[in-house]
């Protein structure tokens, strides 16, 4: 017997696959390369539909960075729940930031930047305020992974940064070297880098 393929009926359901389309979309051609059609096309859905949830392409694009960094975010709140501590905990932490950047190809790297295709200043700000959010909720999983909470380290804040770096590091590695294993199995290296250094004698 065949199977239906049904659609969600949902307005949020709608309102998701509008915004996996865009990111979709947006990892492989970039901003400045698509119009709406293709987007509804992507997403199965008629061009009026996009408008019943988004005012503009410029809002639907901010909708799906916003969605990407809250995914993120999610991600991050849920790790010191998990009863993980020290090491164990950063590489969990790892291995969430990086499988983001894996599926997004990356796309965080706009972040980088403070500004983000086809948005206004006022977007830019909103999306800046979230990614603050999200160095927050890092900066608690690195004191937590800490014995003394943090007390020791001088700068958390640039920890923070360090750390979503290498995690950086890793995707242009896996760029340069053009493998296709999944980024998060580079998880121990990273923590062992953040936690040990090069190693470079200078």
């Amino acid at each position: 017997m065949a199977t239906v393929k049904t659609v969600a009926r949902d307005p949020d359901s709608k309102k998701r696959l509008i915004l996996a389309a865009a990111r979709r979309m947006l990892v492989k051609r970039g901003f400045q390369d698509i119009v709406l059609d293709d987007i509804a096309h992507e997403a199965g859905v008629a061009k009026g539909t996009l408008f019943l949830h988004f005012k503009s392409k410029e809002d639907l694009f901010s909708a799906a960075f916003a969605d990407l960094v809250d995914g993120l975010g999610l991600e991050l709140e849920a790790l010191p729940g998990t009863g993980l501590a020290g090491r164990e905990l950063l590489v969990a932490a790892a291995k969430v930031v990086l499988n983001h950047f894996d599926h997004s190809r990356d796309f965080m790297a706009q972040f980088s930047t403070g500004r983000f295709p086809g948005c206004g200043d006022k977007s830019c700000g909103k999306l800046m305020e979230k990614l603050k959010v999200n160095y927050g909720r890092l900066r608690a999983i690195l004191a937590l992974a800490c014995k003394d909470g943090g007390k020791s380290s001088p700068d958390l804040g640039f920890a923070v940064a360090a750390f979503f770096g290498l995690c950086r590091t890793a995707t242009m590695t896996k760029i340069i070297e053009k493998h296709d294993k999944p980024l998060e199995r580079e998880a121990e290296k990273v923590v062992t880098f953040f936690l040990g250094g090069s190693g470079v004698m200078v």
